[in-house]
């Protein structure tokens, strides 16, 4: 504050208790004053006696507080005193927040991840934002520290949220993108998947898992259409239904500080579980595409993808991609068999629709 404020207040004071300003207020000089405004928290003390003699002499006999004024003990600069005084520095302040880690626990972390994974549509909804939640954890829960055991991989997983599409955490999507040179070519693959998907749209997709076992890793995709699309939207109650089934050979397991790395070599692609008459037999009895000989026969080096696990325990499993794409998947048991689709008739649904239509007609639709 400027001098001239406190000079004005200084008259204030001497005229309110009718004594001279050098009894009335205990300063012993103009540079011991002087020597305050150097210093905030002084002035602030100042400011405080200020306030506080203007108060109390409001209530008692003037006389009686200019005698008080008159045995005050006089007051020292900080320059004068004995330098315990705080500082307002910034060398001398303690810090006001001290940063304490925070630890966090691995259930819990769980438990909140699987809750912001059920929030979206196994992050193929439309809006994009509870995505970002369910990324935010999953960082945090690989913060934990990566998986070393590679045996805690093997069994059935369940794919509960991918931030790409579903079908890319198959092995022979997985290859096409190794197949590609970071940059231009991996943007170019991802417009394709994208067309890919827009193709498909009439699909729905089931479920998606992988079963890890030593030495392999396989997809399974399950996807229904409609078998007769009408012109204008809808479509006949008749779905075709499968499973595409991609296997791939794990050709090396690398412990890495990101996690288990899963160098696979693609293998083959089938569907089982086909409900379309006639086609069946011929899916049962072995027709198949050889991946292998398709690279082979074209002018390109083999790919090889890599498919990182970054936290592993009996429940969940976090990956990524060479995209950094992310998905969880929860264990659904630790067999390794493949689904066999032995229940899944190859009728086209039909007499299952005819009976249902019966049912309705007769009124033993319940029965």
């Amino acid at each position: 504050h400027p001098w001239s404020v406190y000079a004005s207040e200084l008259n204030h004071h001497a005229a309110f208790f009718g004594q001279p300003v050098e009894r009335c207020f205990i300063l012993r000089s103009e540079n011991a004053l002087r020597s305050r405004i150097h210093k905030m928290a002084a002035t602030h003390v100042l400011v405080a006696l200020m306030t506080a003699a203007a108060t109390t002499s409001g209530f008692l006999a003037p006389q009686l507080a200019a005698q008080r004024a008159m045995h005050l003990p006089p007051l020292q600069s900080m320059a004068e005193g004995e330098g315990d005084w705080p500082s307002d520095s910034a060398e001398d302040a303690a810090p006001d927040v001290i940063d304490v880690p925070r630890v966090e626990d691995r259930e819990s972390l769980k438990k909140e991840l699987l809750l912001a994974v059920s929030r979206t549509a196994r992050g193929q909804q439309l809006d994009k934002r509870p995505n970002e939640a369910v990324n935010d954890v999953a960082r945090r829960l690989e913060a934990q520290g990566a998986p070393t055991d590679a045996q805690l991989l093997n069994g059935r997983w369940n794919l509960a949220y991918c931030s790409t599409y579903l079908f890319r955490s198959s092995p022979f999507w997985m290859a096409g993108r190794a197949a590609c040179q970071d940059g231009e070519e991996a943007r170019r693959y991802d417009w394709f998947c994208d067309q890919h998907r827009k193709a498909t749209m009439v699909s729905e997709i089931g479920a998606v898992r992988q079963i890890v076992a030593p030495g392999r890793l396989v997809s399974e995709f399950e996807t229904s259409v409609a078998a007769a699309p009408m012109r204008v939207g809808g479509s006949m109650p008749v779905t075709i239904f499968g499973s595409i089934v991609s296997s791939a050979a794990i050709t090396a397991t690398t412990e890495t500080p990101r996690g288990l790395e899963k160098t696979l070599e693609m293998a083959d692609v089938e569907v089982k579980g086909s409900n379309i008459p006639l086609l069946r037999p011929l899916l049962d009895n072995g027709l198949k595409l050889d991946s292998r000989r398709v690279n082979d026969a074209l002018p390109i080096d083999r790919p090889f993808p890599v498919f990182t696990t970054t936290y592993c325990d009996a429940d969940v499993r976090v990956s990524r991609d060479v995209d950094d794409n992310l998905y969880v998947y929860t264990k659904e048991s630790d067999d390794t068999s493949l689904t066999s689709y032995d229940d899944v008739d190859a009728d086209l649904g039909i007499p299952e629709l005819i009976r249902g239509a019966l049912g309705v007609m007769t009124g033993s639709l319940n029965n």
